[in-house]
C-alpha cells in the first residue's frame, strides 16, 4: 500500500465519525480553503486554528467562523525578554477578542531565534502572573514544551544552552503544579511519544487531571508510536479521555507541495484505523537517523476513534 495522490483516500476504512483537527495554524486567511478543503476529503468538520487577530476577524467575515475553535498565540518575544507585563496584556486581548484557548511554545530553539544569552524556564516565577490571568479567565493553553528525544541527541547536545528534555518536562509540571485549574493540551503527544516515555507521560495523567494531549506532528508521532503498535495501542486505549487529533499542519506560513494536506491526513488515518505494517511514510523524514520511516497501524477500536477524533474536542472546546 502506498500514498496516491489520484486517489488520496486509498486504503482508509469507512469513516464512522467526524473528524476535529485540534491543532493547525492559520497564517493567512485566504490559504485556510485548501486546508479546508483537503480536511473535508478526510472527514475533518472542525479545526483548532491558531491566527492572529487580524486573520481571525477575516475568517469570521468569511463565514468561516463556524468551522473554526480559535487559538491566540501569546508573544514568544515577550516570553524570551521576559516581559510579562506584555503577555499579560495578550491575554487580557485573546480574552475581549472572544477566543478559545490560547498558545505558547518552549522549544529549545527559542534561546536561537530572539538571541538570547540564556534560554528562558517557563517555571521562572516572573511568568506567574501570567498563568494566573490565563487560569482566572478560564483559556485552556495549548504549549509545546519540548522536542523528539533525537534532537536533544543530535542538534541539543549542548545542555548548558538548551537544558535537557526531563528539565523541560520537569518545569512544565512545576507551573500546573503550581495552577491546579488551568487546563493544558501539550502538544505533540505531551512531547513525549517515544515508547520508552510513555510512562512518564501516563504519570503526568494520572497527577494532572487537566492535563490533555495531541496527536501532532504526524512524522514524530507515527514515527516512534510505530516502534511498538501494541504497546502504543495499549496507551491509548487507557487514557483515550486525554488525547485529541491533531495533525500541525500550517497554512500561509510557507510555500507548499500540492501533496502537503493529503499525505499528513492520510499517514494518519491510515496510523490509527488499520492495522499494516512497513507501509512507508509518503513524504520525507529526516529526523529519522535509520531511514525510511514506515507507517505500523495501531488499528484502534472504534469506540476509541470515537472519542479520539471528536468526542474529546467537542467536550474540551465545548
Amino acid at each position: 500500500m502506498n500514498f496516491d495522490f489520484k486517489d488520496p483516500l486509498e486504503g482508509l476504512p469507512p469513516l464512522k465519525t467526524d473528524i476535529c483537527d485540534s491543532h493547525v495554524h492559520i497564517w493567512d486567511a485566504d490559504a485556510f480553503s485548501d486546508l479546508e478543503k483537503w480536511g473535508h476529503m478526510f472527514g475533518v468538520k472542525r479545526f483548532m486554528g491558531i491566527a492572529q487577530p487580524d486573520v481571525k476577524k477575516t475568517l469570521e467575515q468569511n463565514g468561516k467562523a463556524s468551522d473554526i475553535v480559535f487559538a491566540y498565540y501569546l508573544p514568544m518575544q515577550a516570553f524570551a525578554e521576559k516581559k510579562p507585563e506584555r503577555i499579560v496584556e495578550a491575554v487580557d486581548e485573546a480574552h475581549s477578542l472572544n477566543y478559545s484557548l490560547t498558545k505558547t511554545w518552549f522549544g529549545p530553539r527559542q534561546i536561537d531565534f530572539y538571541n538570547t544569552e540564556k534560554l528562558v524556564s517557563i517555571a521562572d516565577p516572573i511568568f506567574e502572573p501570567v498563568f494566573s490571568r490565563i487560569e482566572d479567565y478560564g483559556l485552556p493553553l495549548d504549549i509545546h514544551v519540548a522536542d523528539p528525544d533525537i534532537w536533544y541527541s543530535t542538534k541539543y547536545q549542548d545542555s548548558e544552552r538548551y537544558r535537557t528534555k526531563t528539565q523541560a518536562i520537569n518545569e512544565f509540571n512545576e507551573v500546573l503544579e503550581r495552577h491546579p485549574s488551568l487546563k493544558v493540551i501539550s502538544v505533540h503527544f505531551g512531547s513525549l511519544p517515544e515508547i520508552h516515555n510513555l510512562i512518564k507521560l501516563e504519570e503526568i495523567f494520572k497527577k494532572f487531571t487537566n492535563f490533555y494531549i495531541d496527536t501532532a506532528s504526524t512524522k514524530w508521532i507515527v514515527r516512534e508510536l510505530g516502534k511498538d503498535p501494541q504497546q502504543a495501542r495499549d496507551f491509548i486505549i487507557r487514557n483515550q479521555d486525554r488525547i485529541l487529533f491533531a495533525t500541525d499542519l500550517s497554512v500561509g506560513w510557507a510555500d507548499r507541495s500540492e501533496k502537503y494536506f493529503p499525505t499528513r491526513y492520510w499517514a494518519q488515518r491510515i496510523f490509527w484505523e488499520t492495522n499494516v505494517r512497513k507501509v512507508k511514510l509518503p513524504f520525507s523524514d529526516e529526523d529519522n537517523l535509520n531511514p525510511p520511516t514506515f507507517i505500523n497501524g495501531l488499528n484502534l477500536p472504534q469506540s476509541v476513534l470515537d472519542r479520539f477524533y471528536w468526542q474529546n474536542a467537542e467536550k474540551f472546546f465545548k
